[in-house]
């Protein structure tokens, strides 16, 4: 990686995936968080309990943002796999959450281009 105005780091495409795999970790739960917020609006609104609200066959009004926001937790959780997996040493390029920015070979974090060796 080269930090801004200073001599390049190096960056291996296993930690160019991890990178990647985090930015999509974050993004995800940050739509995950937002998804809930409404939810939860949304359930405290119409004075529902819990089980009931989060019921996909008693909520048609809500269900289709009740399975993206289980299916955004699924991604969460396969990109966490991902980089226990990259914390273990274990090689992550090849994951499809790394695809994106191994395309390309470089990534983008806090102000940092990095390149792959």
């Amino acid at each position: 990686m080269k930090p801004r105005g200073g001599t390049p780091l190096d960056a291996s495409r296993n930690d160019l995936a991890l990178i990647e795999v985090m930015r999509r970790y974050f993004k995800a739960k940050d739509e995950a968080n937002a998804l809930k917020s409404r939810l939860e609006a949304a359930r405290n609104e119409s004075g529902d309990e819990i089980g009931r609200f989060y019921d996909l066959r008693s909520n048609a009004l809500h269900a289709q943002d009740i399975l993206t926001w289980h299916r955004l937790r699924k991604e969460m959780e396969r990109l966490m796999s991902h980089a226990a997996l990259w914390a273990r040493g274990g090689n992550i390029e090849g994951c499809d959450a790394a695809q994106e920015e191994e395309a390309s070979g470089t990534a983008h974090l806090l102000g940092i281009h990095a390149v792959a060796e």
